[in-house]
């Protein structure tokens, strides 16, 4: 997902509930009930979100999520951390070629089961205050970040001769993205995805000139 694409210095997650004392504990029970979590959180939100639902969809007892996890909040955020996939590009590497990279994978993260996450703590955000921190604490900051230094960077440069913010640039690039995949019909997603390179091409091309850059220079 977009949200693998971490800096290294990504924010560490915050403190999972402990697992009480005993014999160690089934990494195939863990796995199973972090997918399931992250399947109920995308589908019900916050709402929905219970020890008992994900027991159920992970085919796991309750004994085995209370010996891990205290409190559903704990069990929210193991479910949002996931360990980071970095993007190492080549200290020379095209500005735009990193783009399109990057809106790539994010094209394809929303468009992806798990790619309600994010709304899901969107809205949940206005009446739980709590799940959007968790949200972003575990996700978000890592990611506004990176493309926030990203950017900088580029301004720096002297890559981007109109604009010197990076506000703007961040916003029109994730957020017509985030666009494609609302407009487009959920049995559709996997065929847009499939096609969408042009579709990424000619919208990072879109931002890159509204934002003054130099396709020569590269």
């Amino acid at each position: 997902m977009l949200w693998d694409i971490m800096s290294a210095d990504a924010v560490e997650p915050l403190a999972e509930g402990q697992p009480s004392r005993g014999r160690p504990r089934d990494a195939d029970v863990d796995r199973k009930i972090i997918e399931a979590a992250r399947s109920v959180y995308g589908e019900r939100g916050w709402a929905g979100f219970s020890f008992g639902a994900v027991c159920r969809a992970a085919g796991v007892s309750k004994d085995a999520m209370y010996r891990r996890y205290a409190s559903r909040e704990d069990l929210l955020v193991a479910a949002l951390h996931e360990e980071p996939i970095p993007i190492n590009f080549d200290a020379d590497a095209d500005l735009r070629d990193q783009l399109i990279e990057i809106a790539s994978l994010t094209l394809a993260a929303f468009a992806s089961p798990e790619g309600m996450i994010p709304f899901r703590a969107f809205v949940d955000a206005a009446t739980n205050p709590e799940v959007g921190e968790l949200y972003y604490q575990q996700v978000a900051v890592a990611h506004v970040r990176y493309m926030y230094d990203l950017t900088n960077r580029a301004i720096t440069e002297g890559r981007f001769s109109a604009i010197d913010r990076p506000t703007a640039f961040i916003d029109g690039l994730l957020g017509g993205l985030i666009m494609h995949v609302l407009a487009t019909p959920p049995d559709k997603r996997s065929k847009m995805v499939a096609h969408a390179d042009d579709f990424v091409r000619d919208h990072v091309d879109l931002i890159l000139r509204g934002a003054g850059y130099d396709f020569d220079r590269g």
